[in-house]
């Protein structure tokens, strides 16, 4: 049996608790039914939900619309959520979770050491199997956002469903046409995230429909071969890097043309240094560019005296180097997760606070809903107040057109002399919080 195919009969099987987990929350695809019947728990659980359909409707314009892709977003999420954690746990970044062994008596390891703190749930349903990967989760989520509670699409189907699902996944490597090592594979959340797509891809393909913002992510995934993501990485990072130490030795490992006999760049500290992919996919590029960064602060460290201790190197790479957006926000959960694993495999201690990798994929309301939020400074200036809405309507639109918002352009275009005076004060209009009047700069 091909990957592919256990990937779609994974995406049925939670697809179908969601559907039935929403139907328990009186969500159901023709109508929002009373919540009378709901314990408190179940009541903030539908709270949520209410809230999700409520955006995606003033998004997608109905409600058969809305409902179709919360299902949709919180099926992807279960999904790549338990697929990372095999892949963790293939690379024993810390013990299992869902992998069960007949010597944990059918359980996960973790599940028995749960219950040997909690034994009180050796009566619940599943062995408290439901509490058990919630607390999991939650204990992931204090690293990375995909598994915390406040991530959009945080919910888990019914306890029964659950189980079959985690059946699933773990009859993956039980599969010899598959095998438990392709847990272990570089690039295996992007081939999942591939394989998870195909049967929407097709659809689409014969339903000769045009093609449209939000099927661009859909019908425009290529997967970049390693070879040009080598050559593209290692000639523009790398030769930017010689350009500044062209006696270093890194240009014995890694193929790079035209390399200076000389200095030609004034070197400049190796965690100030950017790298972008404007169109990050599942982060094939950043991936790569992890390790190249990771030989060059070794190489610093080694050669040039730079007091970065190794087991920061990781930390570093991610929070001051490696930038990336997409308009594809399932691709970009993908991206974080595997630079985290990256990470976690060369310091399992490592805490990443976080990510420069983000999705343009949000929405936001009109802004006079939010035109109070300007108010104060701002609230004579009628010229910023311009700016900024037009901005605001801008960013309305970066789910369709990602990175090819250009928000600075028209900021200076207003503003290019003032602009001027305040990059030369090395101010951030944006990120102080306060909006100043830029007249007084």
């Amino acid at each position: 049996m091909k990957l592919s195919e256990h990937v779609k009969t994974l995406r049925e099987l939670i697809y179908t608790a969601f559907v039935n987990q929403f139907a328990r929350l009186g969500v159901t695809a023709e109508k929002l039914r009373n919540t009378a019947g709901l314990d408190a728990e179940g009541q903030n659980a539908r709270a949520k939900l209410d809230a999700i359909i409520a955006s995606h409707i003033e998004e997608m314009g109905s409600y058969k619309a809305a409902y179709e892709k919360a299902l949709d977003e919180h099926t992807f999420t279960l999904f790549n959520r338990l697929a990372a954690f095999k892949v963790m746990e293939s690379h024993r970044m810390f013990p299992e979770v869902i992998t069960k062994r007949a010597e944990n008596g059918g359980r996960s390891y973790g599940h028995r050491a749960w219950l040997e703190n909690n034994p009180a749930m050796a009566f619940e349903e599943m062995e408290g199997l439901l509490p058990y990967i919630r607390d999991a989760f939650d204990d992931l989520g204090r690293e990375i956002r995909l598994y915390s509670q406040e991530s959009t699409y945080d919910m888990l189907p019914y306890v029964l469903d659950l189980n079959a699902i985690i059946a699933t996944v773990n009859a993956v490597e039980e599969d010899k046409d598959v095998g438990a090592e392709i847990w272990q594979s570089d690039d295996i959340m992007g081939w999942l995230y591939e394989s998870y797509n195909l049967s929407k891809k097709q659809a689409f393909k014969d339903s000769d429909e045009k093609i449209e913002f939000d099927k661009v992510s859909l019908t425009s995934q290529i997967y970049t071969p390693r070879w040009v993501v080598e050559f593209l990485v290692n000639n523009s990072l790398g030769k930017l890097y010689l350009e500044m130490y062209p006696d270093s030795e890194i240009k014995l490992n890694y193929k790079i043309a035209n390399i200076p006999a000389t200095r030609v760049r004034i070197p400049k500290p190796l965690h100030e240094i950017r790298l972008i992919d404007p169109a990050t996919g599942s982060g094939n590029f950043l991936l790569y560019a992890f390790d190249f960064f990771y030989a060059l602060y070794l190489d610093q460290i080694e050669n040039y005296g730079e007091d970065y201790e190794e087991d920061d190197i990781p930390k570093l790479i991610i929070e001051n180097n490696l930038y990336g957006v997409d308009l594809d926000d399932r691709a970009i959960q993908i991206a974080q997760m595997n630079l985290y694993i990256k990470a976690l495999r060369k310091n399992s201690r490592v805490h990443i606070a976080k990510f420069n990798v983000v999705s343009s994929d949000f929405y936001l309301p009109h802004f006079e809903v939010v035109a109070d939020s300007f108010s104060g400074s701002l609230s004579d200036d009628l010229q910023q107040k311009q700016l900024i809405e037009e901005i605001w309507a801008d960013l309305q639109r970066a789910y369709q057109f990602g990175s090819l918002i250009r928000v600075e352009e028209r900021f200076n275009a207003k503003f290019s002399s003032i602009y001027e005076k305040m990059k030369a004060k090395q101010s951030d209009i944006f990120a102080t919080g306060e909006y100043l009047s830029l007249e007084k700069l």
